[in-house]
């Protein structure tokens, strides 16, 4: 039964790429928007940022680029979420926004996309 669902829903995104683009974001959207940190403490940690730099990071190359930090900076904050501080309020709400934005292309998207009414939704 679920195979089926699954393989149903294969079939309908291979016939319409553009609502299923657009399901796919505002989910995807809807999801960073709702819970942010899920999204954005994943990512901070893969590109190093915790509650030290990590060696060999991207975090690493942009840090050896711009020597001191300054306070309040984009790094800084991004380090202070990496690591718990106040940076993850900032960094948070800034994936909120962008979550939202995304969500909303992708129903701009699936509403394009539907205009005909062939894409059975």
């Amino acid at each position: 039964m679920a195979l089926e669902a699954i393989w149903a829903a294969g079939m309908w995104a291979r016939a319409n790429p553009g609502a299923a683009a657009g399901v796919a974001l505002m989910g995807g959207g809807a999801f960073a928007a709702a819970a942010p940190l899920a999204v954005a403490l994943p990512a901070l940690g893969v590109l190093g940022f915790g509650s030290t730099i990590a060696q060999g990071t991207i975090a690493t190359t942009i840090q050896s680029g711009i020597g001191n930090v300054v306070g309040q900076s984009i790094f800084a904050i991004l380090q202070s979420a990496g690591a718990g501080g106040y940076g993850v309020a900032v960094v948070g709400s800034a994936v909120q926004v962008a979550g939202t934005g995304v969500a909303a292309a992708g129903a701009t998207l699936l509403a394009r996309a539907t205009r005909g009414g062939a894409s059975g939704i």
